[in-house]
């Protein structure tokens, strides 16, 4: 079992290098062994490519027969745009499969395993499972809801400001924060900023430093005033969205496409948006803000992970990181489980997953 969760350690560093790509598919990593060698590896390029098994089983040709390959997911069991890849195994002749987790889309959920054992394959499933619950997290919300998993991504001054009373925010954190969310936009499907972030910062919000895709870039806005002179709007890096109500009387243009919402109450329904993203096969987004905006997805309750950089600087009067939340005493404070920091040059960077009540 030790070896066979280090090695299912390595095939989840594979799986890691499909993130930001193969949505609506999950991001999974295999490893081949045979007679105590690694003898082929493989992993989820993007959506519509080969899966990560039949990557791994045509490196390792004819030596895959009597071979043991460690998976980090279920082997999927039906047709899709690919054939079924239980099936592939079967055929190449392994003679074990060792997984992390089963497979919660409700057209594998076990079946992969079934098939697998129904042909005489030995099954170990449940290795390195605890970090397997985290790593698919996104994606089985995501294949038993049909809406994208929801990672907010804020940087305040220790005093809990986004700007100054001016609007001023650039930048509050360091460099190396700058970074790590440009990092996790490469992982996010798609990211979403309000209309006052845009018009305040005219945001890329692109992964221009680090190596990623671009995610596909939403404007939110209640009111219906934009600023299309934005760079977003302008710079053909990846397709941009306003998401609006009809009311807005917003038009598609020629470099961005709108999604229109529901109202709900005086603003708009999020969950309708989540709901259109996800049958757009958006299986992640990322909030960048501004506070309003994060309010308003904290408030409905649309929030699955939480990611705050604190800089260590004071800034006294200016813009909150959230605003209202109806919150009347400590008691009823939103509080995090999972909790993480990591240092990030002289910040510091808390992660959690928010408990909602």
């Amino acid at each position: 079992m030790a070896d066979f969760e280090k090695l299912m350690r390595q095939a989840f560093k594979l799986a890691g290098k499909g993130l930001g790509y193969t949505s609506p598919n999950p991001p999974v990593g295999a490893i081949i062994v045979k007679d105590g060698e690694i003898i082929a590896r493989g992993y989820h390029h993007r959506a519509g490519c080969p899966h990560a098994e039949i990557e791994a089983l045509r490196k390792a040709e004819d030596r895959s027969r009597d071979a043991t390959i460690i998976i980090t997911l279920e082997p999927c069991s039906h047709y899709g745009k690919t054939p079924p890849c239980a099936d592939a195994l079967i055929e190449a002749g392994i003679k074990k499969v060792v997984s992390a987790i089963e497979d919660r889309n409700p057209a594998v959920s076990g079946k992969g395993f079934k098939k697998l054992k129904t042909a005489g394959i030995e099954v170990v499933n449940g290795v390195e499972k605890t970090y397997a619950e985290d790593f698919y997290s996104p994606y089985f919300k995501y294949i038993t809801t049909g809406i994208p998993f929801v990672t907010v991504k804020f940087a305040q001054s220790v005093d809990g400001r986004v700007a100054t009373a001016t609007g001023h925010s650039r930048w509050i954190s360091s460099p190396q924060s700058l970074k790590f969310a440009h990092k996790l936009r490469a992982v996010n499907d798609a990211i979403l900023v309000g209309a006052n972030t845009l018009e305040r910062d005219d945001p890329l919000l692109t992964t221009r430093l680090v190596k990623g895709s671009n995610p596909v870039r939403i404007v939110l806005t209640k009111s219906g005033k934009l600023n299309f002179k934005r760079k977003l709007f302008n710079d053909n890096t990846a397709p941009t969205y306003v998401a609006a109500s009809r009311d807005s009387h917003i038009k598609p243009g020629e470099n961005y496409e709108v999604i229109y919402l529901r109202k709900r109450s005086d603003t708009l329904s999020l969950h309708d948006l989540l709901k259109k993203l996800g049958k757009m096969g958006i299986m992640t987004l990322l909030i960048e803000g501004g506070s309003e905006v994060i309010t308003s997805f904290l408030k409905q309750k649309l929030v699955d992970k939480v990611y705050i950089c604190l800089a260590p600087k004071i800034i006294g009067k200016g813009v909150n990181s959230t605003g209202d939340l109806g919150i009347k005493k400590v008691t009823g404070a939103l509080n995090f489980e999972e909790i993480e920091w990591e240092k990030s040059g002289p910040d510091m960077i808390m992660s959690g997953r928010p408990v909602w009540r």
